[in-house]
């Protein structure tokens, strides 16, 4: 193998770093929420059942798995949309989205199933060494079988989008990344909340908004800066998809975050009372804290920087980092909130 192709196969550094330090940040954001809202994982006085190491694995590869997500979102959408061909080939850029895409994607499915098999060891109260005991049983729990849908789905698109070559070929890889997120979003609340059908739609919709904001902007990161040049054209694509994103999450957000204090105070009268009383109230007001915090990032981009054309300079990219900062909390926050009954 040649130096360059060698250098071409060779795992970038700074994306490796980077990714890891997302991964981090929302790890300790989501363990710390977690211990605040008093609903850290813990087997005191059970004898029966996974441990405390594994029902803390269950949010760890919940994080890893949404990380994994956005990494593959925000790959997808550069190709598709922020290095926009009109459906004609690809760059060199939009290649190594794809190529990026697809390694993302392939963690993406690790952690669902992963994840498929340590929700069962939970909700089963039954240690991962046993559940081969206990298949059927696993099969039939619809988190679960969320989980592995979404994991079959990733490992087509991994494999499918690995060599395309056009970004029409990349949209249908959207296609099936958005259709990937579906089932375990459906399947977040328990069946016998009254409104979980308004909750449950409303949450699909806030899960696809933020993944295309935050996969948007690790996106014009990792390709947008390439070309000096072009990123100007890059930044303005990322804003329209940027501010649709973020009105779609503000909505559905509201939305579900409704359904579900309605679901916990036993009507839409109690929303006010769970939302200030309860633990998950808690924490949806702190991610609700972080949202704020990007939408004003967002507008000192478009004011300050993007305004006077300093889209290359130091300024703009220390903003950048502070937006990836805040979501990365925020999406710790999400995995928290997912974690609280």
């Amino acid at each position: 193998m040649t130096a360059t192709r060698a250098a071409r196969h060779r795992m970038p550094g700074r994306l490796v770093a980077g990714g890891a330090a997302a991964v981090s940040v929302a790890a300790i954001a989501m363990a710390v929420a977690l211990v605040a809202a008093g609903s850290e994982p813990s087997r005191d006085g059970l004898i029966t059942g996974p441990s405390a190491f594994t029902e803390w694995l269950l949010p760890l590869f919940r994080v890893v798995s949404v990380m994994a997500t956005v990494g593959c979102a925000g790959a997808l959408l550069a190709a598709v949309v922020l290095l926009r061909t009109d459906g004609g080939p690809l760059g060199v850029q939009g290649r190594r989205a794809v190529r990026d895409a697809s390694n993302s994607a392939i963690i993406w499915a690790i952690a669902s199933f992963t994840g498929a098999i340590l929700t069962a060891a939970v909700l089963l109260n039954t240690p991962v060494t046993l559940l081969r005991l206990r298949l059927d049983n696993a099969l039939g729990v619809p988190e679960v079988k969320g989980l592995l849908i979404t994991g079959i789905l990733v490992v087509a698109l991994a494999v499918g989008i690995r060599r395309v070559q056009t970004s029409s070929a990349a949209g249908l890889g959207v296609l099936v990344a958005i259709t990937a997120l579906v089932p375990p979003a459906l399947t977040a609340f328990p069946r016998n909340e009254s409104y979980v059908v308004l909750a449950g739609a409303a949450l699909v919709i806030h899960v696809i908004a933020a993944t295309s904001w935050v996969g948007g902007l690790a996106g014009l990161v990792r390709y947008g800066r390439a070309s000096r040049s072009g990123l100007p054209l890059v930044l303005e694509r990322f804003s329209q998809v940027a501010l649709a994103s973020s009105i779609a999450l503000l909505l559905s957000g509201l939305i579900s975050a409704a359904g579900r204090l309605a679901a916990k105070g036993g009507g839409f009268g109690a929303v006010l009372d769970v939302l200030t009383a309860d633990a998950y109230g808690a924490l949806l007001l702190a991610k609700t804290v972080a949202f704020v915090v990007l939408i004003i990032g967002g507008l000192l981009h478009r004011r300050h920087t993007i305004g006077d054309h300093e889209v290359s300079g130091p300024r703009f990219w220390q903003l950048v980092g502070g937006e990836l900062f805040i979501m990365a909390v925020a999406l710790g926050l999400s995995v928290a909130l997912s974690q609280v009954p």
